[in-house]
């Protein structure tokens, strides 16, 4: 499993866990109870960290993004790209790793999982995220 796997196992707790207002850890916990091989346990620790310090963090996360979407609001975006901002919103303005890394994995994402312009919608946020973190 490569990080790229992991970060995609990551966006579906995270999703699962958004779409039904269960704590990711409880989706985590199914994960393994369905499949305990499903994620490898070197990958684990990431997609336990980053599921549980961006629930610590979501009110600062998501104001950011309800900030920077202009004209939209958190919470009438679809689950897909919300998941998906969350997860880059959270790696840029932690510095957890280089931001167009992370634009770029969650774009990726977009691609496959969301709308034909989420890619396009995510990009444009997370680009207005970053110049609102540099002028902050």
């Amino acid at each position: 499993m490569s990080m790229r796997q992991a970060r995609e196992h990551l966006f579906k707790i995270l999703f699962e866990s958004d779409s039904n207002s269960v704590l990711p850890i409880n989706i985590i916990y199914d994960y393994i109870n369905r499949d305990e091989n499903i994620i490898k346990k070197e990958y684990m620790d990431f997609i336990v960290k980053y599921s549980e310090e961006i629930s610590a963090n979501i009110d600062e996360i998501d104001k950011t993004i309800d900030i920077n979407m202009r004209g939209w609001d958190i919470n009438r975006i679809g689950v897909v790209d919300r998941v998906l901002l969350r997860i880059s919103t959270y790696e840029i303005l932690y510095d957890i790793i280089p931001q167009n890394i992370s634009i770029n994995e969650v774009v990726e994402l977009a691609k496959i999982y969301g709308e034909e312009k989420s890619y396009e919608f995510i990009n444009g946020v997370l680009a207005n995220i970053i110049k609102f973190k540099k002028s902050n």
